[in-house]
């Protein structure tokens, strides 16, 4: 039985390749996010402006420039497709994983290290954005990397940390921004105090050459910035895309305090019955200074993203970490209870609900882009994807009464919640909201004419047509990329006998706007 050790290193290369690799290259990009990116990039390189992002012509202010610099890296060698503009994320999550691995063996013992690996690549989100062609991974890694050599800071005092850490949090500001200092300076300044440490805190902050490094990673690409977009990129950035997310609610996204309560469970599925010990045990963790460092990172994280009006998902990830640690550190302490298994049992009983409810999902939408997109689901939601769950229950359900300990039980039924997530969840997702998508600017490659976007906002058209779709307003003679429920107001402005539909699916629709006389000429011919 010793070949089947978690350990093993065929076991932990399985949970690496199917958390991070499997069928990478097969889903279609995910739009909002990864589309834009990946669309930035590619123009990043067919301009040769690489100061500055533009995403469909228009200045882009999202995000810092380093994702796009290392994304564009591996599409030079790989090539623009799936595999190439994911890559860096792939790399970065590999890092990520080192890093918690080599500070767990450092710091707690090799067993722990052993077992946030394994943790680490068959947690639902971390992979998500493991494999995703955004920043978030990339940020994920020096956020981790700054804590580790803070913590080493303060237990060895020597410069070299203190100058890791400054580098790595100015390598996450030019990754995501701001929160890539802010997390780790609340958070080591909260520590420190509680430890009675407040002047190594202090020293560290007041590093001259810690600035330097700062410095020396930030103003050349800001000096660049500003040369190619003027002031208009640092209001848009720290004003639009920082400040108004944390104090206003942007795109939509807004929350209220409890919703990571209810987010973060699904976030790290399948050990989401692990937290309670923790939080149980906390007074006691306390005492200890890696675990109350861990604690004071994760709680730090937790109740930023509460407060903020803008909340996603991925944005308690900054925090998942310490978790993580804590969960390989306490593992046989933790899983011991037999609800625990729920979680598991709870991700399969959402195919089955999505099996249920995938027939009338269409028909309930009063929009007609909804409508069209949701009768896709019917197609991929069917036999095959039935068989494959049932497979799935029964594998974990048969996994509970393997006599050996639920912490390994737990981790071999997260190893079969990822391959069937991105065996078959992932994919089915995809095929309902991408594959028209990709589908169209596959077919639209034909016309040697620009496209204009009309009402949508799904970049991943432009990364797969590799060319750029105008954002400007729409007049005859146009092509416009636009959606099932935005014809109508087509066919108000140019006359339905004008707006000539060529493609239609999944609620995705191509269209050639005439003029009067292509429209004279077009009903002689079929005349």
């Amino acid at each position: 039985m010793k070949k089947f050790e978690l350990s093993h290193p065929v076991v932990l290369t399985a949970f690496i390749f199917v958390g991070f690799l499997l069928n990478l290259s097969v889903i279609p990009l995910f739009d909002v996010d990864e589309g834009a990116f990946s669309e930035a990039t590619r123009e990043m390189l067919n301009s040769g402006v690489w100061s500055a992002t533009y995403l469909d012509g228009q200045p882009r202010y999202d995000k810092p420039i380093l994702t796009y610099w290392v994304q564009a890296v591996f599409v030079s060698i790989f090539g623009l497709n799936e595999f190439g503009l994911r890559m860096h994320s792939v790399i970065s999550a590999a890092l990520w994983a080192l890093a918690c691995f080599l500070f767990c063996k450092e710091f707690i013992n090799r067993n722990t290290a052993v077992a946030v690996l394994v943790i680490f690549a068959s947690t639902l989100w971390i992979t998500v954005i493991g494999r995703a062609a955004t920043a978030d991974a990339l940020l994920n890694l020096f956020i981790a990397l700054s804590f580790f050599d803070i913590y080493r800071y303060s237990q060895h005092q020597q410069n070299i940390h203190c100058y890791r850490a400054w580098l790595w949090m100015s390598l996450g500001m030019l990754t995501k921004g701001p929160v890539a200092v802010a997390i780790p300076a609340i958070s080591s300044l909260i520590w420190l105090l509680s430890l009675g440490h407040f002047r190594v805190w202090l020293k560290a902050v007041l590093n001259p050459v810690g600035w330097l490094i700062f410095l020396s990673v930030l103003t050349p690409w800001l000096y660049m910035v500003w040369l190619e977009q003027g002031s208009d990129f640092f209001y848009g950035f720290l004003v639009e895309h920082n400040l108004k997310r944390f104090t206003a609610t942007k795109e939509g996204h807004g929350g209220s305090w409890y919703y990571y309560l209810l987010v973060l469970p699904m976030i790290i599925l399948p050990y989401s019955g692990l937290i309670l010990n923790p939080i149980r045990r906390c007074a006691r963790l306390w005492q200890n200074p890696l675990n109350r460092l861990l604690i004071i990172w994760f709680s730090v994280v937790f109740m930023l993203v509460s407060i903020s009006q803008t909340q996603l998902p991925h944005y308690v990830l900054y925090g998942v970490t310490p978790l993580l640690i804590l969960f390989a550190k306490y593992r046989n302490l933790i899983s011991r209870q037999h609800w625990q298994w729920l979680f598991p049992l709870a991700f399969c009983a959402i195919q089955f609900i999505l099996l249920f409810v995938a027939p009338d999902l269409a028909q309930q939408q009063n929009n007609l882009y909804q409508q069209q997109m949701l009768t896709i689901a019917t197609q991929v939601f069917n036999t095959n994807y039935l068989i494959a769950s049932v497979i799935l229950l029964l594998l974990v359900s048969v996994l509970y009464f393997i006599p050996i300990s639920l912490w390994k039980r737990l981790s071999t039924a997260a190893l079969l919640q990822t391959l069937f997530c991105y065996t078959f969840l992932i994919p089915a997702l995809a095929e309902i909201q991408q594959a028209p998508i990709k589908q169209a600017a596959l077919q639209s490659k034909d016309i040697a004419q620009p496209f204009v976007a009309y009402k949508i906002h799904m970049p991943s058209f432009s990364v797969y047509r590799q060319d750029i779709t105008h954002r400007r307003e729409v007049k005859p003679g146009d092509y416009v990329y636009t959606r099932a429920d935005r014809v109508s107001s087509l066919q108000e402005m140019f006359g339905r006998q004008n707006v000539r539909v060529f493609y239609q699916h999944g609620g995705i629709v191509l269209a050639e706007i005439l003029h009067d006389k292509q429209q004279r000429a077009l009903v002689n011919v079929e005349n």
